[in-house]
């Protein structure tokens, strides 16, 4: 079963032990319903069925985009959006409920995070104790640079099952460099109390997982990095290829991934799995097929919000995109979708 992004790291244990949360979400949250739409999944997905008797799996969800910092490359660079571009917002809690009280029992997992920062608004620990009560799993990325005492005790008790922690730099300087701005000591400080709170609770949840993306002017930092997760017990460091455009500046190209390793191969993508096992849904309800090019509005496969998911779910837009991804290099498929500028597709047509 291929994973893709989701075990992505620079060793086989640190993928292994991703792997691991992975299996752990599946057994913990295993119901007889979701394990027929498992199979059904992996079958049609397996066979490249264009209308699906399935639903996803795993949500990819974006509470907000709007985010506390500037990293390197990041959204566009937090530009102000123009016409015809998703505005800046975040999500309601009664938009959340409904859309888990509608696929919920299908999920193993929701990824609660995109291009912004979740922790910034209060209604996000409010999805994430939500979706724990549903009996789903709950991951959130964050770059926890968030001054407020009470956060790391709300976090565990929450229910948050993986907590991705982004934090590319040991040293201020370096931090500040990716990152835009913040305090780093900041961000160590809520990790210290999370780790507290977890262990006072005799706990083993969230799983924190740091994700230090690699470049030039910090992989000399990666023992530091190795040695303070050891000594904070955090449970993972994942030392990741970053998402930069192979344009990108000299010094944000580490010895560890060279320029040439940021083109997208063959070999990285052999298929692709999103419209059958996940999709992304944006914080205004706008779904798209993966979480690709989320700015434009003409990308959007329809409004879970205004249209419902399972309306969508095999609309034109998807039947056309599953039939390009099926036979890419069919001349007479006549797909207008966001799919069909992809480079996974446009590799098989080479």
């Amino acid at each position: 079963m291929d994973l893709g992004l989701a075990t992505h790291g620079l060793n086989e244990e640190s993928r292994f032990k991703i792997l691991k949360r992975h299996i752990y979400a599946f057994i913990k949250h295993f119901t007889i319903k979701k394990l027929f739409n498992f199979i059904k999944t992996e079958y049609n997905l397996k066979t490249k069925k264009i209308r699906l008797n399935s639903l996803p799996y795993i949500l990819k969800l974006e509470t907000t985009n709007i985010c506390n910092f500037k990293c390197a490359y990041c959204y566009d660079g937090r530009r102000q959006p123009v016409e015809g571009e998703r505005a800046f917002g975040r999500m309601s809690f009664d938009n959340f409920q409904k859309l888990i009280d509608d696929i919920g029992s299908y999920l193993f997992k929701i990824n609660l995070y995109g291009f912004g920062e979740p922790f910034l608004f209060p209604e996000t620990l409010d999805m994430i104790a939500y979706a724990t009560k549903k009996n789903i799993g709950v991951g959130v990325s964050s770059n926890l640079n968030i001054d407020d005492d009470t956060l790391p005790s709300r976090i565990v008790e929450s229910g948050l099952e993986v907590l991705i922690f982004s934090c590319h730099g040991v040293t201020q300087e370096s931090y500040s460099k990716f990152m835009g701005k913040g305090n780093m000591e900041l961000a160590f400080k809520n990790v210290t109390g999370i780790l507290k709170e977890r262990k006072a609770r005799g706990l083993k949840t969230p799983f924190i997982d740091w994700q230090f993306c690699v470049t030039k002017f910090n992989q000399s930092e990666i023992p530091l990095a190795q040695k303070k997760a050891s000594e904070l017990g955090i449970d993972n460091v994942r030392f990741i290829k970053p998402f930069f455009p192979v344009s990108a500046e000299e010094d944000f190209i580490s010895d560890i991934f060279p320029r040439k390793r940021l083109e997208l191969s063959n070999h990285d993508n052999p298929g692709c799995s999103w419209p059958y096992r996940s999709v992304y849904i944006n914080y205004d309800g706008g779904l798209l097929p993966c979480c690709k090019d989320t700015r434009l509005l003409s990308n959007d496969f329809g409004n879970v919000f205004r249209d419902g998911f399972k309306t969508i779910w095999n609309n034109d837009h998807y039947l056309k995109s599953r039939a390009l991804i099926k036979d890419p290099a069919n001349k007479e498929l006549l797909c207008d979708t966001m799919c069909v500028r992809c480079p996974v597709t446009q590799i098989h047509l080479r």
